[in-house]
């Protein structure tokens, strides 16, 4: 097993050497793109015990129902760091183009290209549409 392997907890994870396939994955399943891991590793090789590729996995396996990662202090108490790295990590993924801004508040979705989550029909999990959270009066 990989180093990038071990950073994953579950046994519902497919690992894919680029963009997760959607037909290869179960319902109830994540599949990661794994040669993206070996990237940050490398990029951010000078990081503490490589804390960048552990927050990478950690938010993979964060997807929630709604399609959005979950809160930082969640992830911190996971990872046993503080919620400054998590939110200084999320933010450097996201303008790296691997975790997309839903809004300037902090919430964040992962990239399809990254990961992938299925729910249990063997639908995409994604965020919804942000038109249809615009109120009209």
């Amino acid at each position: 097993m990989s180093d990038e392997e071990a950073l994953f907890e579950t046994k519902d994870v497919m690992l894919f050497d680029g963009p997760p396939q959607i037909d290869e994955l179960a319902p109830d399943q994540l599949g990661v793109n794994i040669d993206l891991f070996r990237q940050v590793r490398e990029h951010y090789k000078k990081a503490k015990e490589n804390i960048a590729c552990r927050v990478l996995a950690d938010i993979c396996q964060d997807i929630q129902d709604s399609g959005y990662i979950g809160r930082m202090d969640d992830s911190a108490t996971r990872l046993s760091t503080t919620t400054v790295t998590i939110q200084r990590w999320r933010s450097r993924f996201a303008d790296a183009g691997l975790l997309k801004r839903q809004n300037r508040n902090g919430l964040y979705s992962v990239d399809p290209k990254v990961a992938i989550r299925l729910d249990a029909k063997g639908d995409i999990i994604k965020p919804a549409n942000e038109r249809k959270a615009v109120f009209k009066f």
